[in-house]
């Protein structure tokens, strides 16, 4: 209630001071206008992050294997099914990366990197 008081003694403009009244207003609705859009700008942010990171991490893997030399795992089936038991793991699947050709036509070619993988759910 003190602060209320304070602010409209000083905000308000005397008689003959009318001109100074109305630019304190009209500063006043200019600092308000500008910290409702920057709000409004930070929560569509946040939002738009928030989706985004959920769609890129549920699109891949949380955690990916693999063996740096790129002749791929022998025994992957035992160490598959090792993390499959562990606490807090939803899904595990083998999958494969390679390089691919994609073609359109004879004339329209052009290297990609594809991935498979066969999706179960752990347990």
């Amino acid at each position: 209630m003190f602060e209320l008081f304070v602010a409209t003694r000083y905000l308000r403009a005397k008689r003959r001071q009318a001109v100074v009244g109305v630019i304190t207003a009209i500063s006043i609705a200019g600092v308000a206008a500008g910290v409702a859009s920057l709000i409004i700008a930070l929560a569509i942010n946040n939002g738009f992050r928030q989706d985004l990171q959920s769609r890129l991490l549920g699109s891949r893997a949380h955690v990916e294997l693999l063996r740096t030399a790129g002749d791929g795992m022998q025994q992957w089936q035992p160490l598959l099914q090792r993390l499959g038991n562990v606490p807090h793991v939803s899904a595990d699947a083998p999958a494969i990366y390679e390089e691919v050709l994609i073609s359109r036509g004879a004339s329209e070619r052009g290297g990609a990197e594809g991935s498979g993988a066969g999706l179960r759910t752990a347990g």
